[in-house]
């Protein structure tokens, strides 16, 4: 079955789906954002509470604990690559509704030499991206969790 559509008919298409896409990259970005902002806060806070506490953790103690961490570390850092996943997805698909719309096409809009979009956002999504919004965020979920794991190693040691 072929469906016509006419032009305005295309570009209202286009730009409903590219409205879905904004909101689901700002709904994943959004739920990665607060979820390294809570793994970071639950991280710094459980290890200034074992070093201001009273607690004293033997060797089978702190292995028992570092490796609780760690489980819980890479379940959320997995949790994390799926949703980056979906994400880059999005992206993909939104790049190539704003270039089927003429962002990245010079002239299209006004009579500048260059597209209304930098030609480097056309990478948007892939390996030659220049977004560096997962590596920032997972370095800050990275801090977090190495606090914590120094936090049970030195516990008894310096304080």
């Amino acid at each position: 079955m072929e469906i016509n559509f006419d032009k305005k008919e295309k570009v209202d298409v286009l730009i409903s789906a590219l409205e879905e896409r904004y909101k689901s990259i700002h709904t994943i970005r959004e739920r990665i954002q607060n979820i390294c902002l809570w793994a970071l806060g639950i991280f710094f806070a459980a290890g200034g509470w074992i070093i201001q506490s009273r607690l004293i953790l033997f060797l089978p103690a702190k292995i028992i604990f570092i490796g609780a961490v760690i489980i819980i570390f890479f379940s959320i850092k997995n949790y994390l690559n799926d949703l980056k996943q979906g994400f880059k997805s999005q992206q993909c698909v939104a790049v190539r509704l704003e270039k089927a719309l003429g962002f990245f096409t010079p002239k299209v809009f006004d009579d500048s030499t260059e597209s209304i979009y930098p030609k480097g956002w056309e990478n948007t999504g892939t390996e030659n991206g220049e977004g560096k919004f997962f590596q920032t965020t997972f370095n800050l979920l990275n801090i977090g969790f190495w606090f914590l794991i120094a936090s049970i190693l030195l516990k008894g040691c310096f304080f």
